[in-house]
């Protein structure tokens, strides 16, 4: 259940912001852009019906956002964004809270990557905080090297694999303002990622990494793992 609440907050989440970027457009006159948005839309409607069905919801409340998104107009958007999500939010809620086992929780090692697990995990449990960091983060950069093929690090790595005119990998639809947003803040991330955490412990074996500290670190590197997994290649390069 826990997998399925994190996945419609998601849609929700993608809706919310794709709805605003629709908005936007129409507002500024673009209407072609708007209906390409739209159509992007519909795609994350259609999965949000299909995680709805997994537990037998009625239908009938996405009904408001299909009928908003089949007109298409500024008030539609609107509506969609102030209203119709707020509700299916609180929809949502209520039904995870009243419905998970109250014995389900989630250990520290189910949020480690199996790539983080590989190269960081066993330097954690052995008290090596340091290289448990450390390894981590080179395990990501080495990972945006072996999906590219690029032979280069840090920012430069980072600036060329994701870049937003001719990318090697794409974290979104770069179509859309929300999806350059998202290409563009993992872009920050991974560069600040490498300048703030790999090279401070690359410097120096003295460090003030303690244990808490080095598994927030772990979960963290094993989201970026999981974003760069989840990245596809642009349409022109496949």
């Amino acid at each position: 259940m826990l997998e399925w609440f994190l996945s419609i907050n998601s849609l929700l989440r993608n809706i919310r912001s794709k709805a605003n970027d629709a908005l936007l457009k129409l507002e500024l006159g673009d209407e072609e852009a708007a209906k390409l948005i739209n159509g992007y839309l519909k795609n994350d409607y259609h999965s949000l019906c299909n995680l709805w069905e997994k537990y037998h919801f009625e239908n009938a409340k996405l009904n408001n956002i299909q009928r908003h998104l089949n007109y298409g107009c500024k008030n539609d958007y609107y509506d969609i964004i102030e209203r119709d999500l707020v509700v299916l939010e609180k929809y949502v809620e209520k039904y995870f809270i009243e419905n998970m086992p109250r014995s389900q929780h989630i250990d520290f090692e189910d949020l480690i990557h199996h790539l983080i697990h590989k190269h960081g995990f066993n330097h954690y449990i052995n008290g090596h905080f340091r290289e448990a960091v450390f390894n981590s983060v080179v395990a990501i950069f080495d990972l945006i090297r072996q999906r590219t093929g690029l032979d280069l690090d840090g920012q430069n790595l980072v600036n060329t694999a994701f870049s937003l005119d001719k990318p090697h990998l794409v974290f979104s639809n770069l179509d859309s303002e929300s999806g350059r947003n998202d290409q563009k803040g993992f872009m920050q991330i991974l560069i600040g990622c490498y300048s703030g955490i790999r090279n401070r412990n690359a410097h120096s074996l003295i460090n003030d990494i303690n244990k808490q500290d080095a598994a927030q670190y772990l979960v963290f590197a094993s989201l970026l793992v999981k974003r760069i997994c989840q990245t596809k290649q642009p349409e022109s390069k496949i």
